[in-house]
């Protein structure tokens, strides 16, 4: 008897005849189903791991399971941790953790911290969690070096669309200058009175577009970029959120005006509140802290400052009362005073925020 193949087609059209409430069970069903056969995969790597029945070269060799060398020797390296962590595991493998979630944890929490994690890992963003596993990790001269070394922008005409298209990466202070000033240069591109804005992506490009003709009427020369690190209580000082080396850390006085903030539990100390605008000490420090969206565990990067409470009832420009909020995923419009939706909690804490509906509030006694 020959073995069945998958019909995509017939499988559509039945999931077709089921209701919607039907197809968001089975989704999650589903969801939790994979998480826990995650755990399960990784169990029996560590088993044949101990056994000595694992040999990388090999198995990258014989193409075994279509993985990359990166991707076996992470899978191993995830196997062999999550031995001391059986909260983590137990979290995982009932699908409370996705596979973005689990990869940091695995990094970060020790036996010590496994049920704190366990508890806390639900709620924090992918990104925020491999946030800290790269502040844990530290950055060693070496690393420096290869973030260097691994420096790249690529361009090439697609023609049939008539569009160059860029493709790029730089490295951690390098990158924090070009994306700082395509910042400003993004944020002063208002429209016209009555005009609706631009996406952040068209003036994104429009920015480029016009460093590219003020230098090629300016004369060549290196340009001193402004240059803000924050200081942690523990760990590296950090560039836009990404730690950097000692050593890049000593060259920056060649390179850059730098500014050093202190942080503490994602506090800002003396943060002007006293203007109509949200100051630029205070942006430059939110989007540090944040890097994204702080709704649910939502990783959107083109963000506006929100105001928790709002400025029309008083709330001010504090560090802890500014965060990002999503434009593209429709956060900040779902937020009050725009929206129904009030985002509140400790943002210094990266799942310290929580959604609560006005209504809610307004039926509490």
């Amino acid at each position: 008897m020959s073995e069945r193949t998958f019909d995509l087609p017939d499988r559509l059209t039945e999931l077709r005849c089921h209701t919607t409430e039907w197809l968001e069970a089975r989704l999650d069903e589903l969801i939790t189903q994979q998480r826990a056969l995650r755990v399960e995969e990784l169990a029996v790597r560590k088993v044949l791991d101990e056994r000595g029945q694992v040999d990388l070269a090999e198995h990258v060799l014989r193409g075994a399971h279509n993985e990359s060398p990166r991707t076996a020797r992470q899978s191993l390296e995830m196997a062999r941790r999550l031995e001391s962590l059986p909260a983590i595991a137990a979290a995982a493998h009932a699908g409370a953790l996705s596979p973005d979630q689990l990869k940091p944890l695995v990094e970060i929490a020790t036996p010590e911290t496994d049920a704190h994690w366990a508890e806390r890992g639900p709620g924090r963003a992918p990104v925020d969690l491999e946030r800290k596993a790269r502040q844990q990790r530290g950055v060693t001269d070496e690393e420096a070096t290869a973030r260097r070394e691994a420096r790249e922008l690529k361009w090439w005409w697609e023609r049939d669309t008539g569009m160059l298209a860029l493709r790029g990466r730089l490295p951690d202070v390098d990158g924090a200058v070009v994306r700082g000033v395509l910042e400003r240069m993004v944020e002063r591109m208002r429209p016209a009175k009555g005009q609706p804005w631009e996406t952040r992506a068209h003036r994104g490009a429009d920015a480029l577009v016009d460093l590219a003709k003020n230098y090629a009427d300016a004369t060549p020369g290196r340009t001193r970029a402004h240059i803000t690190f924050h200081v942690p209580p523990a760990g590296p000082a950090e560039v836009d959120g990404i730690p950097i080396a000692e050593s890049t850390l000593a060259e920056l006085a060649d390179d850059a005006t730098i500014t050093a903030v202190t942080v503490d539990e994602g506090q800002l100390w003396g943060a002007r509140t006293d203007t109509d605008d949200v100051p630029t000490e205070t942006k430059r420090f939110v989007r540090a802290r944040d890097q994204h969206c702080r709704v649910g565990v939502c990783e959107e990067t083109d963000c506006d400052y929100h105001h928790l409470v709002p400025r029309s009832e008083g709330g001010g420009h504090e560090p802890e009362n500014v965060v990002l909020a999503g434009r593209p995923c429709g956060h900040h419009q779902m937020l009050v005073p725009n929206g129904p939706w009030i985002l509140e909690g400790d943002p210094s804490q990266p799942d310290g925020l929580q959604l609560v509906h006005r209504d809610a509030l307004a039926r509490a006694p």
